[in-house]
């Protein structure tokens, strides 16, 4: 073997070692010249400057970001200042991205969170009163006239994703209660999607709320409202808003459909007609 500095030089598996780049991979990084040994020894061992190992985790830091073979070759065939300056920027755009996305992702994961724990806090049936925040929420437009229910919800998606709104957010429906001429009961409906506070255009408003929890939540809206109705008399209250409709579980948590649970809420306020007996 002939001399060298060993103190200056290292081994494949010494390089291997201190780069997390597997020997495989430094073998066809060698062979299609993106990182070539400094030296051979005897039977073609490869040996590697210490001044490598800078590229050896720029291109580790590279491939992480998932930057072609091809473009990190091309780069270190022609290094120069304004170059490095060059893919840097385009680079720190893409970690921006992503570092975004991720931002996003963890805020969805913690919403849907927090609404499995309140599932799992409240029985089937349950209604009663309570303080709620503010909310920022992404209200869609309503649906156009004549759609079914289910075409109406592909509906809401697809304006929500049309304005960047990543549909992994929990997503709920706005109830109005109205009427026809002759009197039968209407539901209005529009979709929204919790945004936490991310693209948001319309706020749930902050206030006292009756709230009913149940499996039967959204899916029976009519059923739902009836029972809270009730609750409502019986307390002396009455609604002073649209009803807010949520599923708390649903198919990500749950492997039954049959174990849906949801929530109804309503904006309420005292009836001073019901507590004097009118």
């Amino acid at each position: 073997r002939p001399a060298m500095n060993q103190k200056k030089q290292l081994s494949i598996l010494e390089f291997s070692r201190l780069t997390g780049i597997s020997r495989d991979n430094l073998r066809f990084y060698d062979r299609i010249g993106l990182l070539c040994p400094e030296q051979r020894g005897e039977n073609n061992y490869r040996y590697y400057a210490r001044s490598q190992l800078n590229s050896a985790y720029l291109i580790s830091s590279l491939r992480l970001l998932e930057v072609g073979l091809e473009d990190i070759r091309h780069y270190s065939a022609g290094r120069t200042p304004e170059r490095m300056l060059a893919l840097f920027a385009r680079q720190e755009e893409r970690i921006q991205a992503e570092i975004a996305r991720l931002r996003e992702t963890s805020e969805i994961m913690k919403l849907r969170a927090s609404l499995a724990r309140e599932a799992l806090a409240h029985a089937d049936g349950e209604v009663l009163v309570e303080e709620r925040p503010r909310e920022r929420i992404f209200l869609c437009p309503p649906a156009p006239d004549g759609l079914s229910g289910e075409e109406s919800e592909i509906f809401a998606y697809e304006y929500a994703a049309g304005k960047g709104v990543h549909l992994g957010h929990p997503a709920g429906v706005l109830i109005t209660p109205d009427s026809t001429a002759s009197g039968e009961p209407v539901w209005r409906y529009r979709f929204y999607f919790k945004t936490g506070g991310r693209r948001g255009n319309a706020w749930k408003p902050a206030g006292r709320y009756a709230v009913a929890y149940g499996r039967s939540i959204p899916d029976d809206f009519e059923r739902a409202w009836a029972g809270l109705h009730a609750f409502l008399a019986s307390r002396s209250l009455r609604p002073t808003g649209s009803a807010y409709g949520e599923l708390l579980l649903d198919e990500l948590s749950v492997q039954d459909t049959g174990d849906y649970f949801g929530r109804l809420e309503v904006p309420v306020a005292v009836d001073s007609c019901l507590e004097r007996g009118i």
